[in-house]
């Protein structure tokens, strides 16, 4: 295959070498050091080193790189389709990413990214047969694209973003960046601001492709409640306890502890009133669900909706009847966008805390009315055709929320056009697998043009 003329040039590569002659002398002991004192690194030391052993079978690969859980999930419609298509070898940087994705995809070969060090790129890259890499956003890992570039592997990016935040760090840092992001083609971004981004940051402009946001196209059948086998009843819908009461189900999606907190104690506020609210949580890393528990007032009533040991499905763990005197908190994986289909509203995470939101599309395609903060810069086209159809209500803070949730509460109507209005917004964006495919299609070909 022949070198693309735009990965040409001695500069990055003999840079990157001086680089692994002057660093790995230093970097060794802090690997070692890593080894023995972190006890949770050493089931994957070996993947990080991109030592992992993989069954591979093809005679080469497309390398599709994600970030982590969010991205994952966010991909997999298109991985489907990559699969179809070509040979495709999966990597990504944290666990729970790699879960979902050989969750979602069985049948192709996952492993965790390596570190990003000079050195360990180039022999991952020959002995796993990469033939091209296919990058998911914003992931710029200078090892990674050098490697690429010394070995004449053409990279891509798809559903490319860069929030404020990221472009101007990335701008501070032009002279490094640029060596790298002029070298991507193709670059398939989610919004014209985003194109105008990356050009900013070195992409030509006939590398840059507007296609929308690849989250907007997500597979309907995982999203009914029948994949939560189960919840209907965890959460007391149809107990006879409940029945006849009007009572307000509000889920925190993606939340983040501070926000979690602030969410409970509204909601209790809301229930004082005699405007009964039911909360369920979906933390957004499970980790931090037990220093979570820890800070709830030792009163509170907690049911855990748990993984089932060898199904992956949801246990329903023991509860009070009373649902709005009840903690709902999910903690499984895959279950989230099911049970969304079981609530009356949804409160968007990190979007009070100062993360830039999560996805808000499967909230979006229940057609649920929407409560976010302030901080929504990772969602900001998503949050803007959102909050212009009139589907959400933006709080800063604990005392917003309980305005808001008993505005909701009162206000039937209201929540039923706020969640008209997110389906409809839902509707009118669909269509960007489609034009990712397109633009990718001759990257593809150019690769593999056995698969023509």
């Amino acid at each position: 295959m022949g070198l693309p003329a735009t990965f040409q040039g001695p500069g990055i590569p003999a840079l990157m070498k001086i680089l692994n002659l002057l660093l790995w002398p230093f970097l060794l002991p802090v690997l070692l050091l890593v080894y023995l004192l972190w006890p949770k690194a050493r089931p994957h030391f070996s993947e990080r080193l991109g030592l992992g052993r993989l069954r591979l079978t093809e005679k080469g690969y497309l390398l599709f790189h994600t970030a982590s859980l969010g991205e994952a999930r966010g991909s997999i419609r298109l991985i489907e389709a990559l699969s179809r298509r070509v040979p495709l070898l999966l990597t990504t940087m944290t666990l729970t990413g790699r879960e979902a994705l050989s969750k979602a995809h069985p049948d192709l070969p996952v492993t965790l990214s390596p570190l990003d060090l000079p050195g360990i790129w180039s022999p991952f890259l020959k002995s796993r047969r990469v033939r091209g890499i296919l990058l998911f956003e914003t992931e710029i890992w200078p090892a990674m694209l050098s490697s690429a570039r010394e070995l004449g592997i053409p990279v891509g990016l798809v559903n490319g973003r860069l929030s404020s935040r990221s472009f101007l760090r990335y701008r501070k840092l032009a002279f490094l960046v640029r060596p790298f992001t002029e070298r991507i083609a193709p670059v398939a971004v989610q919004s014209e601001r985003d194109r105008e981004r990356f050009r900013l940051l070195g992409v030509p402009s006939e590398a840059l492709h507007v296609t929308g946001n690849l989250k907007w196209d997500v597979d309907p059948s995982a999203l009914l409640p029948e994949r939560a086998p189960g919840a209907r009843q965890w959460l007391g819908i149809g107990n006879s306890a409940s029945e006849g009461s009007p009572i307000l189900r509000v889920l925190g999606s993606s939340v983040h502890p501070e926000e979690a907190l602030a969410l409970f104690r509204a909601c209790r506020r809301v229930s004082e009133t005699g405007r009964p609210v039911s909360l369920v949580l979906a933390p957004r890393h499970l980790e931090t669900l037990p220093g979570l528990l820890s800070r709830l007032s030792p009163s509170a009533s907690i049911s855990l909706r748990v993984p089932e040991p060898g199904k992956g499905e949801g246990r329903v763990a023991p509860k009070p009847l009373d649902p709005d005197r009840t903690l709902y908190i999910l903690n499984t994986y895959g279950e989230l966008g099911a049970v969304m289909a079981l609530v009356d509203v949804v409160f968007v995470g990190g979007t009070l805390d100062p993360v830039g939101g999560h996805s808000p599309v499967e909230a979006a395609f229940h057609g649920k009315p929407l409560l976010w903060g302030p901080h929504r810069d990772h969602i900001a086209d998503l949050a803007e055709g959102l909050s212009e159809a009139g589907a959400s209500i933006e709080v800063s803070g604990e005392a917003d929320l309980v305005t808001a949730l008993g505005t909701l509460w009162d206000d039937g109507e209201r929540r039923a056009r706020m969640g008209a209005a997110a389906r409809g917004v839902f509707e009118a964006c669909g269509g960007p697998l489609e034009r990712t495919l397109s633009v990718l299609a001759p990257f593809l070909d150019s690769i593999f043009p056995e698969s023509r």
